[in-house]
């Protein structure tokens, strides 16, 4: 509900105009929507090399990390069909690739980056390493908790006239709070929506690949999610074939959702209050966060449960002796 003004204006910007020069000129955060960019935009290299740690700021993260998968629309149940190549990749395709990914991911190296990260210590602090009451992120095995494919239409604003037209309602912000009642709330989960082909933003490629936020519950805490339009739609500008060539398992078509996906995810964890732009958990003074400071760099595939997965690095405030480098283990 807080995001789409501004966008509108970038939209426009992006729709209508020759492509932005400077990078570095696109907000990290629009409306309380943490953005994820596509290859090329938004992410300038100097806050990726430069040794800028993540900084706390005084509110959550999610110390048991759970998962829940939106398949949203009509299509996700009747099914689609794309071909690249010699192969084909269906929607089931794309749904044992994503749940596979978020099946396997708990326990993983890459995960345990994260691990350093906590809540519960002092303002401003750059580590958690013999502070008192710290509250760690943990890296459980088994942290995908539920799949639901809703097989409710996809609104039309989002077909239409995309989320910028959305500045009331916004239906993304509805479909989580759906998926928490649906699978029940968790303070510590991140709601992915997943919307199938032509059911993204309006030039969302040229744009963003994915977001995540948090929206209000009765609770008094939020419901983090994170929304992904079908990633494979915008081809190498989120991801495709990033690392791999294409097979019949959906490596290479579908780097993009383990790259993006593993990004939002990485970002809900250390970084999910955001109510109302607020973002209180870890991020850099220039309010990158885990993920965008690594974003579309070292791109590789990691080991998980049997198969390879595309990734990007996380940010790792104990890496380089301290100055903080990209990693993809802890």
């Amino acid at each position: 509900m807080r995001f789409f003004g501004a966008l509108a204006v970038l939209i426009g910007i992006f729709m209508f105009s020759s492509p932005v020069a400077e990078a570095s000129s696109l907000p990290v955060t629009v409306n309380g929507k943490h953005v994820m960019w596509g290859k090329g935009q938004g992410y300038p290299s100097a806050a990726q090399i430069a040794p800028n740690n993540l900084i706390y700021h005084g509110g959550l993260v999610e110390t048991t990390p759970s998962v829940y998968l939106v398949y949203w629309g009509t299509e996700w149940q009747q099914g689609f069909s794309f071909t690249a190549g010699s192969f084909t990749y269906t929607n089931s395709t794309v749904q044992k690739y994503v749940n596979s990914f978020f099946t396997n991911v708990g326990g993983s190296p890459w995960a345990g980056v994260q691990t350093q990260y906590c809540q519960n210590i002092a303002l401003a602090s750059f580590s958690c390493a013999g502070q008192a009451g710290a509250q760690f992120v943990t890296n459980p095995s088994g942290q995908l908790k539920g799949t639901w494919t809703d097989p409710s239409p996809v609104p039309a604003e989002i077909l239409s006239t995309g989320l910028a037209a959305n500045a009331t309602n916004d239906p993304i912000e509805t479909e989580a709070v759906a998926a928490a009642a649906h699978f029940g709330y968790d303070v510590n989960a991140t709601y992915f929506i997943l919307t199938p082909p032509g059911h993204g933003a309006i030039a969302y490629g040229s744009v963003y690949c994915a977001y995540h936020s948090e929206t209000a519950h009765t609770t008094g805490h939020g419901v983090r999610y994170a929304f992904m339009p079908y990633v494979p739609e915008q081809g190498g500008g989120c991801g495709q074939n990033s690392v791999n060539q294409n097979d019949a398992f959906g490596h290479g078509y579908l780097d993009g959702y383990s790259i993006v996906a593993g990004h939002e995810y990485a970002e809900a964890v250390t970084d999910p209050g955001n109510q109302m732009g607020n973002q209180d958990g870890w991020n850099d003074a220039t309010g990158s966060e885990n993920g965008d400071k690594c974003a579309w760099t070292g791109l590789q595939n990691i080991s998980l449960g049997g198969n390879s997965y595309a990734v990007q690095p996380l940010w790792s405030n104990e890496a380089a002796g301290g100055a903080g480098a990209c990693a993809v283990t802890r």
